[in-house]
């Protein structure tokens, strides 16, 4: 699972590659967040950067709308842990079932038993590659 990040620029930068523009499956650009925020450029860059650790809060709430997130997802707090590990393991999702692995649910499995299974599949997917060119 993909650490959101400890500072607010890190989730930020989080936010962006873990959910792209539907329209092109990359990251929003800053131009694009900014005015749909209503934010600067220049204070979106500053967040981006860590130069500004601390936005208003309506600067966060209009991040989490746009994003799609709960505020509390910036929130330093137990409960913006949870929430952000329950954005992560959607993320995770999302990505096994784009790669096909649609049933595979790792609810409850720590990050290094969601690394082994992904390990796993990725050697069954290889075996079978491998496999196929050996018969007749």
């Amino acid at each position: 699972m993909a650490d959101p990040g400890a500072t607010l620029a890190e989730r930020l930068a989080w936010l962006r590659e873990s959910f792209p523009s539907p329209e092109t499956s990359k990251p929003y650009d800053v131009k694009t967040i900014a005015a749909a925020t209503g934010m600067s450029i220049s204070q979106l860059y500053k967040i981006l950067s860590g130069e500004s650790p601390n936005p208003g809060w309506q600067h966060l709430k209009a991040l989490a709308a746009f994003f799609g997130v709960p505020l509390d997802t910036f929130d330093n707090s137990e409960h913006g842990e949870k929430i952000r590990a329950q954005l992560a393991t959607l993320v995770e999702l999302r990505a096994l079932k784009e790669e096909g692995v649609e049933s595979v649910s790792l609810r409850g499995l720590t990050v290094a038993q969601a690394d082994r299974i992904r390990g796993v599949v990725e050697d069954l997917r290889r075996s079978n590659n491998t496999a196929g060119r050996d018969e007749p």
